[in-house]
Formats: structure tokens, C-alpha cells, sequence
């Protein structure tokens, strides 16, 4: 698995401020196969960074505005270490169908959450991994809403831990949200 950190220049990247078209760019410049099961993550996390998650190095140079690269393995963290954490994502949460709705899907619908169920939803969503020391967020926009989540966590299962790395962590991920950066917090 590999993470690369991709500048861009903004000036370059005409068409690339719509997530969809970045979604099908990044996917083209990972795996040009569209059928193929590649898993890619990816976040712009300025309008010069993006962030690339995926199975093979990808070929930053097809991506529009792409300028320089650095590609690295994705980080392991041991058990017990304190890290720092940040995700964009859309925090969503089920709604069970109303009796009286026709043609309801048994499952509910998926509704976005208000911010204070947002620290019981990352908890769910880090499940095992992780035990979350601390957590803040900003308003992204975005519909459903994204939201920039930073904190510290204590890595629980590594393994569990790598595997949210790579999947993602809630709604949007062909969309650029769900990548969950990690790095050590003595890396600050």
C-alpha cells in the first residue's frame, strides 16, 4: 500500500475543484483498468496537496495540475503508540423508515449527523483500531456535509488500524473523503 503526497498547481488543474472529475483523474492515474477492484483513497487537502491512497504507486503525472510527488509505503503503528490522526469525511448515520413510508427500504435511510453525535461516530467507526485522545472538526461544506477531522488516538490493533487505512472511514470515498491519514506523534 502506498501513500503519496501530490503538488499540484492550482493554475494547472483547471476542472479540478469538482470532486467527481478528481475521483475519475486520481482512479485513471492509480489503475486505467475502470473495471478493475484497485483500492484508491484520495483527499485534496489544499488547492496545491493531494493525497493519494492505494495497492500501486500511482502515475501522478496523469493527474491535470500534478507537478511533483513523494511516495511512500503506507505507515504501520505498534500498539500502544500515541498518534496523530486527520480525515475528511461525511459523518452519516441511518434513519429508520417511517411506518406510514411507501415503499420503504427495511435498512432506513442515510441522513447526515449533527456534530454532537460526531465523536460517538468516529468511536464507532474506529472501533478496535484505536481509542481516540482527542478529537476537533471544521465545516468542509459539500453535500452531505464534509468535515475536517483532526486528534490523537492510542493505536490498539495495528492490524485494524491498517486495514480503516486502507477502506476508508465513512460516505464519499470515490469521492475524495474516508482516507485516514496516521503519523507518529513524535513526528510533529
Amino acid at each position: 500500500m502506498y501513500l503519496a503526497r501530490i503538488k499540484l498547481d492550482p493554475k494547472r488543474s483547471a476542472g479540478m475543484d469538482q470532486w467527481a472529475a478528481m475521483g475519475k483523474a486520481v482512479r485513471r492515474a492509480v489503475d486505467p483498468d475502470p473495471a478493475s477492484d484497485a483500492r484508491v483513497l484520495w483527499a485534496r487537502t489544499s488547492p496545491a496537496t493531494l493525497v493519494v491512497s492505494s495497492d500501486t504507486a500511482p502515475a501522478w503525472g496523469k493527474v491535470p495540475g500534478a507537478v511533483a510527488a513523494t511516495i511512500h509505503p503506507m505507515p504501520l503503528h505498534p500498539e500502544g503508540e500515541t498518534i496523530r490522526w486527520e480525515l475528511i469525511s461525511a459523518p452519516t448515520g441511518q434513519r429508520a423508515p417511517e411506518s406510514d413510508e411507501q415503499d420503504a427500504r427495511p435498512r432506513g435511510k442515510r441522513v447526515p449527523l449533527p456534530e454532537e453525535e460526531f465523536e460517538e461516530w468516529l468511536d464507532g467507526k474506529f472501533g478496535s483500531a484505536v481509542r481516540v485522545t482527542s478529537a476537533k472538526w471544521k465545516h468542509l461544506g459539500g453535500r452531505p456535509a464534509r468535515y475536517h477531522f483532526t486528534g490523537t488516538a492510542e493505536v490498539r490493533d495495528s492490524d485494524a488500524l491498517q486495514d480503516l487505512c486502507l477502506s476508508g472511514i465513512g460516505a464519499g470515498t470515490a469521492t475524495g473523503a474516508g482516507l485516514l491519514l496516521t503519523a507518529p506523534l513524535a513526528d510533529q
